[in-house]
């Protein structure tokens, strides 16, 4: 009895050993539920893991969006965990980022393209970065068959410039998602509900007198829109009653899911309504829609495992502007909204197949992402403008595990293109003027998003006493083709502990 006592201990010793060696990403690549928003699918598997990390970075070079920092540090500190108990399973992160950036102007937003509406400004000056970031879910058997969960995500950052035209910047990113699943044997489905709230307000401001005054740009899609002093009424940085510029939406939607064996598939719908500006002041409004679909297969061997995963996606937005009047009456100011014009519309397609294949000693990550953005602009009429851009990158990971060594390495290329076009719709309309663009800024801009590059980078981590690791990684980003050669690099140092 004894001696079957220590082969059993024996066999979980090297059972758990086994498992000790997938890192947390490992065991969350596994599930092909983890892809999904339906936090109750964390439960198709059993293996808990758990890291804590801290790490600092560096980045510079020419080959970069003209609203990238020339250069910039980075330093934070991340957790990350997936605990199986009895009859509910609980998952969670929180990080810490802080980012320096050198030489910065262009884009005063934290997160440029994210809304339709942009504000560029055109002074180099030193950004910080804080972004604070924490998930939490919990899936809960409520009988043999039926599970319940709910998941949060939240991110908040602040970004401040320091140097005129300067500027501070608050983002809130908020996703909520209540789920349910059925399960019997080798099939499950799901469904839940998304609810998601975006948020980012901008302040400018000047300190002190200069000699001239500093000019900004509103964006109102494809590059066209106002240039004009910061102050100026076009451009709603400082106007009357309200602080700042403020842009926000709410997406509502709902995604479905299946699994039978190793197939997995999701299908999922939201529906966005953006506002830019507040109370009386609703200057654009934003609507949009968005499906998302995706397909998985699992095969595990005896020795290897293998994934496919397909991700498809499509979104579709419009942009209309308010037409508003102040009309001041017996000494107080009233803000009339005459209509609203459609300015500008923009479809985006995108297309994400991926191989992977897993093993004691390699893993092997073949990609591929194509994304299509179909644009339209008109702001003034009889104008309109039309654009196609069109992009795509594919690459190779591969991690070898040799020893207490984790060797990794990456090669990527990619490339664009873009095509244009503008149109009248009447010749006689009397309109003696065209809308504004802001055409050396978007030159550069095109430039970058579309040129030929090709990357590559390594890693080395070692993981010298149960569960701590070092990482050293650095990577390369060339343009190819260019008239004036430019590349991007960056490198990184992390500090960790698998648990």
């Amino acid at each position: 009895m004894s001696k079957s006592r220590y082969i059993c201990a024996f066999c979980l010793l090297l059972c758990s050993m086994a498992v000790s060696a997938q890192t947390y990403k490992r065991v969350l690549r596994g599930n092909l539920w983890n892809d999904s928003q339906n936090i109750t699918g964390v439960r198709q598997d059993t293996v808990s893991r758990s890291y804590a990390e801290l790490f600092t970075g560096y980045e510079g070079g020419e080959f970069r969006d003209p609203s990238q920092a020339r250069q910039g540090w980075s330093a934070g500190a991340v957790t990350a965990s997936i605990r199986h108990l009895e009859k509910m399973t609980l998952k969670g992160s929180f990080s810490f980022v802080q980012t320096e950036g050198y030489d910065m102007c262009g884009s005063m937003s934290i997160h440029p393209g994210f809304y339709p509406v942009d504000v560029l400004e055109f002074t180099p000056g030193r950004k910080t970065l804080q972004t604070y970031a924490f998930d939490g879910g919990i899936s809960y058997d409520l009988t043999p068959g039926w599970r319940i969960g709910a998941m949060m995500d939240f991110e908040a950052a602040n970004m401040a410039k320091r140097k005129d035209l300067r500027h501070d910047n608050w983002w809130l990113d908020m996703t909520v998602s209540p789920g349910l699943m059925y399960h019997a044997g080798d099939f499950a489905a799901g469904v839940n509900y998304i609810f998601r709230k975006t948020g980012e307000t901008i302040k400018a401001d000047q300190v002190g007198t200069s000699e001239s005054s500093y000019y900004a740009f509103l964006d109102k899609g494809m590059m066209y829109g106002v240039y004009a002093p910061w102050t100026g009424s076009g451009l709603h940085l400082q106007e009357y009653g309200m602080n700042g510029f403020p842009m926000k939406a709410f997406s509502n939607g709902a995604s479905l899911q299946m699994q039978y064996k190793g197939l997995f598939a999701e299908a999922e719908y939201l529906h966005t309504s953006g506002v830019i500006g507040e109370k009386e002041y609703i200057w654009f409004l934003f609507p949009g829609d968005a499906v998302n679909a995706r397909i998985g297969y699992r095969h595990a061997g005896e020795k290897a495992q293998h994934y496919a995963r397909l991700g498809f996606g499509w979104k579709g937005r419009e942009l209309d502007e308010n037409v508003l009047e102040k009309v001041t009456s017996n000494g107080v100011a009233t803000v009339i909204q005459h209509g609203s014009n459609n300015i500008a519309s923009e479809n985006t397609w995108t297309l994400s197949p991926e191989y992977e294949f897993v093993s004691e000693k390699v893993e092997v990550l073949a990609y591929a992402d194509v994304v299509l953005k179909e644009k339209m602009s008109s702001q003034m009429y009889p104008y309109i403008y039309t654009q196609s851009l069109l992009t795509w990158n594919a690459g190779l990971k591969a991690l070898f595990h040799i020893g207490a060594f984790d060797l990794g390495a990456h090669v990527g290329y990619g490339s664009g293109s873009v095509t244009e076009e503008d149109k009248t719709l009447t010749d006689a309309s009397g309109v003696q003027t065209s809308p504004y663009r802001l055409q050396d800024w978007y030159d550069l801009q095109m430039a970058y998003t579309t040129a030929q590059r090709l990357g590559a980078g390594l890693s080395l981590r070692y993981n010298f006493w149960k569960g701590l690791y070092v990482e050293a990684a650095g990577s390369m980003l060339h343009g190819v083709g260019l008239a004036t050669p430019a590349s991007r690099y960056d490198a990184t140092l992390k500090l960790g502990y698998n648990f």
